[in-house]
């Protein structure tokens, strides 16, 4: 057992900034954890290195408690959103090439140049939920936090945005 693991948390060696690190068996049980969450090792790894930097950068604006559950709970998140991310990833690809006989690289082309055009449209406020919402991949809860506006506010600029984008990627005028 790792010496560093019996003391408090304020007397472990620290990184940068005297935030206090997770004990080496710690992180080998976050290593061995992601390896069976992932299936690959070398995925475990980025998963398990961004859990760490996750957490570091947290405690620079809160102090944690306890940071063994705190960290595993974090590895959890950061596997579920990169098999969210490939999931979406394999869904717009299988439906890239199933409509990649009939079109060209110019159709798909105007398409992008059609959709950042209608984001343009919308009001500022829109545009920074749906951006942060589809394009950043944030849930409402973060987008309310990032943008200081209540969840309510959220899914109201959210519904209007994709109505509007609906309407104007149909040909229609944007009423607002």
């Amino acid at each position: 057992m790792d010496a560093t693991r019996s003391l408090p948390a304020e007397e472990r060696p620290s990184g940068e900034r005297g935030l206090p690190l997770p004990a080496s068996d710690e992180l080998e049980r976050l290593g061995a954890l992601a390896l069976l969450l992932c299936g690959e090792l070398a995925e475990a790894e980025d998963a398990a290195a961004e859990a760490v930097e996750r957490v570091l950068r947290h405690q620079l604006s809160s102090q944690i408690e306890d940071v063994g559950p705190y960290l595993r709970r974090t590895l959890v998140n950061v596997v579920a959103r990169r098999g969210r991310r490939r999931s979406l990833e394999r869904r717009v690809l299988q439906h890239l090439w199933s409509r990649e006989a009939t079109r060209s690289v110019d159709d798909a082309a105007s398409d992008r140049s059609d959709l950042r055009r209608a984001l343009d449209a919308l009001p500022l406020e829109q545009r920074a939920v749906v951006v942060l919402r589809y394009f950043d991949d944030r849930t409402e809860s973060d987008v309310a936090e990032i943008l200081g506006v209540p969840i309510g506010t959220v899914k109201s600029r959210n519904a209007r945005a994709l109505a509007a984008l609906r309407r104007l990627l149909a040909g229609g005028e944007n009423d607002g």
